[in-house]
């Protein structure tokens, strides 16, 4: 089942986000309940000392000469209602039915406050007549809501940059990514290309140490394994030829198996480190795959049943005949091997079409279960794991088959069940040969 991703830049973003509202939110309880509070208890005695000079000097009973000097001094609108009416200027506000704070001067004097989408009001009641008091200036604004959503634009705008600045300091995090699995896959040569000084460029450049480093355990492995094939043939022949001039007999026919065995297993060693190296270089020649593939069957397999479905000879294609041999012998080897007695012959069918060779060895034989399916082409792989040589090779036909047409730029694939038989197909993109 494939993990859903997720970003770490946004989740980093997010985290960001969550941090601010949750600071927003207790910065805003701790000044509500902590200072509003404390500030609203200290601020009420000025506030009504300031309406009590504001009253006393309006008079009571309220003078309008006094109200008018009043008004023109101070940016305020005084407002007198019921008996004979009088305004500073304009057309007293309406205040509504329920005061938004109602406070009770030292002499009993009721003030009311009034805010809402129009101005504050300060209503006070005196002996025969009610005096407004509205202070210029503090009139709710009709573009309260364009400021409110102009605020979460740039709210947005801002987190639209947070985020892309987080994407671009996080990005060589995908190049790692991608690099790191390049470098497991068996491309050893690649190298992540990040410049940069701080932790990711750091990590980047311990990801290319490592991958030098393994290239040349590699290196060094594949060399020996070389060396020590090379002194081994030497002998491998001397032992040949001794066994040679043997009496005729079951123990010189055993020996002689054995080094055939052998020498079968240090030519696949050998072929498939070749194969394995940076610069593998095939002998292609032009090549009637139908004649090459009857050749084979009629040399290495003409005691055996196989069934061969092939196209009619005459097509010619740019393939290299000795490698080609090698990896249709080790299918058809298997196959045979797998093969249970008098069960159905393994089929040998080969096509050409416009963009590629195809290849297919398949038998009825016990198949391979889905856990060991994905390993077969690995080097000394065996589904028995006592690995008895009557179960099977050394483990290294399959994996060099693969070598062979990934060689010819080309693919090996298998497909097995167990119960069901196998099935090995082959595809090898060539140009034709006119």
């Amino acid at each position: 089942m494939t993990r859903r991703r997720h970003s770490l830049s946004g989740r980093l973003l997010l985290l960001f986000l969550l941090t601010a509202v949750l600071l927003a939110i207790v910065v805003r309880t701790g000044f509500r309940y902590g200072v509003e509070g404390s500030f609203r208890d200290l601020a009420k005695p000025h506030v009504g000392e300031y309406i009590r000079h504001l009253l006393d000097e309006i008079g009571d009973p309220p003078d309008r000469e006094r109200a008018a000097r009043l008004a023109e001094r101070l940016p305020l609108e005084i407002h007198f209602t019921e008996g004979e009416p009088w305004s500073s200027g304009g057309e007293p506000p309406e205040t509504g039915d329920e005061p938004a704070h109602v406070h009770t001067l030292a002499d009993g004097t009721r003030v009311e406050v009034f805010k809402g989408h129009g101005p504050f009001v300060i209503r006070a009641n005196l002996a025969d007549r009610t005096v407004l008091l509205v202070p210029r200036g503090l009139e709710t604004s009709d573009t309260a809501p364009l400021v409110v959503v102009l605020t979460l634009l740039g709210v947005l705008a801002v987190l639209t940059l947070s985020y892309h600045a987080i994407r671009r300091l996080f990005r060589p995090v995908e190049t790692i990514r991608s690099g790191v699995a390049r470098i497991g896959a068996g491309e050893l040569d690649h190298r992540l290309e990040i410049r940069r000084r701080d932790e990711l460029g750091e990590l980047a450049g311990s990801i290319n140490a490592m991958a030098d480093d393994i290239r040349e355990m590699l290196e060094a492995k594949r060399e020996l394994l070389l060396a020590v094939s090379h002194e081994l043939r030497s002998p491998l022949t001397r032992a040949r030829v001794k066994a040679e001039l043997l009496d005729p007999g079951p123990a010189r026919g055993s020996l002689l198996g054995d080094l055939d065995e052998l020498e079968t297993l240090l030519g696949e060693l050998l072929e498939s480190e070749r194969l394995q190296g940076r610069h593998v270089v095939l002998d292609r020649q032009a090549v009637d795959p139908t004649e090459l593939l009857r050749e084979l069957v009629g040399e290495t397999f003409s005691d055996s049943d196989i069934d061969m479905r092939l196209d009619p000879p005459g097509t010619w294609l740019s393939l290299d005949p000795v490698r080609i041999r090698l990896l249709a012998r080790n299918l058809l080897r298997n196959a045979l091997q797998h093969t249970p007695a008098n069960g159905p012959s393994p089929v040998l069918s080969s096509h050409v079409d416009d963009r590629q060779w195809g290849l297919v060895v398949s038998d009825q034989g016990p198949g391979v279960s889905a856990e060991h399916r994905e390993h077969l082409t690995e080097p000394f792989y065996r589904v028995d794991p006592s690995r008895q040589r009557a179960s099977g090779g050394v483990g290294l036909g399959l994996h060099l088959a693969l070598s062979i047409a990934e060689a010819h730029g080309g693919a090996l694939s298998i497909q097995s069940e167990s119960g069901m038989g196998t099935r090995v197909l082959v595809a090898i993109p060539v140009p034709r040969e006119s």
